[in-house]
């Protein structure tokens, strides 16, 4: 199976900077000052929640094999049936210049063509990262792809082709992976290069819009790392090029901070920053900049699966974080990744970050399913259950506002659905004793779990109390 498995939080680099200890910055983005959590000392900006639908703001960020063989065709038709049986609709992934356009000039298509009116034909909407660079546009002897090109127009040139091709059925773009992420995605550099990723973007932008003027484009999703730090990256990147914060018209970013990613979603600890103070900061950010306070994408979150966190960790995670995020006012949150790599018991972890299991998908393969070659079908973790759970219960909903005087690190998250509410609940601590809340529920009831149970029950007069741990519980109306 051939399948191109990028993680994006900077692996490589925050891994061999925490061996070295090295503390690195690129030329020109101003070095964060102190322990500063990463946010480069910049002031938090909050934004109110999100107004869409969780089912429309949830998606996947992943990479379905683009091969016309009947393992190809087998996987993207798991990729399919998997965003349904989710209840969502948003699928991020590559669209690669070195695949497309391997020479100057010479285009290849075939896969891409496949992908996105298989993309159509399921109701899945697209996010197209547009992204890294081909050894052609580069002067740099013996450089791969993750060497960014020599002119910006070219890339923007290449960007404009896949608008064209694609308008009208691609709607949304993001200008590369991780700008930030230099040692992975940027080389040579460490934490790239902010004046010439802003030059590309702009570029791409302008290129891109003006190929289809209704098309969305963001800033590359960047890492909010403590070695890479995110905030300055972006800062430097506006300041460094005239017409950026005024062109930009979505910003996405990566929540990874640690790596692996380990700590729950609210953490505030010297290796983590919670999730809203993230979302906040990078505003903040937009702000001080001059851009306009355009939509906030998170593009990529996600946790593996490893002895030291657990499958049932994942799962209470990658719920609460949806919730957080919607919270924070992101209107998209993309979570890595579907399937797990052959590997997912390896260090580096990168191959346990999947919803489901491994599976293989041989040549014999049945549309949507997977061979038994010692490996077997993909089954769901509880972390695919949980999402599942989630948009079943309140896909229809948006997230409105966390009720106020919860003691210590209990959440409790008010959404609406017209003139229907519901609440989710939990603990931030991992381990924490379930304790009593109340939610101003009435009438019959649905209490729904992460692991996908419920059951019906009926609130009194005083509202609806129930026991809450690190798992969330959803209370929602009957229907």
């Amino acid at each position: 199976m051939e399948t191109v498995r990028r993680l994006g939080l900077g692996a490589v680099a925050a891994a061999v900077l925490a061996l070295a200890g090295a503390c690195g910055k690129s030329s020109g983005a101003p070095p964060p000052a102190g322990d500063d959590g990463g946010d480069g000392g910049f002031p938090e900006k909050p934004r109110p929640a999100s107004t869409l639908a969780l089912r429309d703001i949830v998606g996947l960020s992943d990479h379905p094999s683009l091969g016309a063989d009947a393992a190809s065709t087998a996987e993207r038709a798991f990729e399919w049936a998997a965003l349904a049986q989710l209840g969502v609709h948003r699928l991020r992934t590559d669209f690669r210049w070195a695949a497309i356009e391997p020479q100057r000039g010479a285009f290849d298509w075939t896969g891409y063509d496949a992908l996105v009116a298989e993309a159509a034909a399921h109701g899945v909407d697209l996010l197209a990262i547009v992204d890294y660079g081909v050894p052609w546009a580069t002067s740099v002897a013996g450089a791969d792809e993750d060497y960014p090109p020599d002119d910006p127009r070219d890339f923007g040139a290449f960007a404009a082709a896949v608008a064209t091709r694609y308008r009208g059925r691609v709607s949304e773009y993001e200008i590369w992976n991780e700008p930030n992420n230099g040692l992975r995605f940027w080389k040579p550099t460490l934490n790239g290069d902010p004046a010439k990723y802003g030059a590309l973007l702009l570029e791409a932008s302008r290129d891109l819009l003006a190929a289809d003027p209704q098309a969305t484009v963001a800033y590359g999703g960047t890492v909010y790392d403590d070695l890479v730090p995110g905030p300055s990256f972006v800062a430097q990147s506006l300041a460094d090029t005239p017409g950026l914060a005024g062109a930009l018209r979505t910003f996405a970013m990566h929540a990874y901070m640690n790596y692996p990613p380990s700590h729950a979603p609210e953490s505030d600890t010297l290796y983590e920053t919670p999730l809203l103070d993230k979302i906040a900061t990078m505003s903040g950010v937009l702000d001080a900049t001059g851009a306009a306070p355009v939509p906030i994408w998170v593009t990529e979150i996600g946790w593996p699966t490893m002895s030291d966190d657990p499958p049932a960790q994942q799962a209470r995670y990658t719920v609460r974080a949806i919730v957080l995020a919607a919270l924070g006012g992101a209107d998209r949150v993309y979570l890595y990744t579907l399937l797990d790599g052959p590997h997912p018991d390896a260090f580096p972890p990168e191959d346990a970050f999947g919803l489901e299991t491994y599976g293989d998908f041989g040549a014999g393969a049945d549309a949507g399913t997977a061979v038994d070659a010692g490996v077997g079908a993909p089954m769901p973790k509880p972390a695919f259950v949980a999402v599942q759970a989630l948009i079943r219960a309140v896909g229809g909903f948006a997230v409105k506002e966390r009720l106020p005087a919860m003691p210590g690190d209990v959440y409790v998250v008010h959404l609406t659905s017209g003139a229907q509410n519901a609440w989710i609940a939990w603990r931030a601590l991992d381990g924490a004793p379930p304790v009593a809340v109340a939610v101003p529920a009435s009438g019959p009831v649905r209490i729904t779990h992460v692991d996908g149970s419920a059951q019906d029950d009926v609130a009194g007069s005083g509202g609806y109390t129930l026991q809450v741990g690190p798992d969330p519980v959803i209370v929602g109306p009957r229907t």
